[in-house]
């Protein structure tokens, strides 16, 4: 049945944007292009692997030539709870979530660790989910 949104919103599809990021990810890596006028709606991140450095672990995405944390910032990648399975960040602290992109928007990720070097875990899968 139609309605008088569908003549005024365009219909939409749910599409996932993917990438990974490696603990040898250490500078910003491009995960995925999203496109002008694309609404993300969610972000989240899967691994099987928890990283095993010595004091901490994070993952971070932004945007190229933007903040390297526009997305998500110094995520706990470490933490058995957080690091492996799959985890919707409580707050990403984006504002870009729900709010439909004025250009092309290319995102990346990067990998960050101190203390002693990990020799395990990840790599994290980054998925960006947006209406377009």
């Amino acid at each position: 049945m139609a309605t008088a949104q569908d003549a005024t919103q365009p219909r939409r599809q749910l599409v996932a944007f993917i990438g990974s990021v490696a603990r040898t990810d250490t500078t910003a890596k491009e995960l995925c292009t999203l496109p002008a006028g694309a609404i993300p709606v969610g972000i989240r991140l899967a691994s099987t692997a928890a990283s095993n450095a010595a004091t901490t672990a994070t993952l971070s995405v932004g945007t190229s030539g933007g903040a390297a944390t526009t997305w998500l910032n110094a995520v706990d990648v470490k933490t058995a709870a957080t690091g492996q399975g799959s985890l919707i960040p409580a707050n990403s602290g984006s504002t870009k979530l729900g709010t439909a992109l004025a250009a092309d928007e290319t995102v990346t990720g990067t990998y960050a660790e101190t203390g002693a070097a990990s020799t395990a875990g990840g790599p994290w899968i980054v998925v960006i989910e947006a209406l377009v």
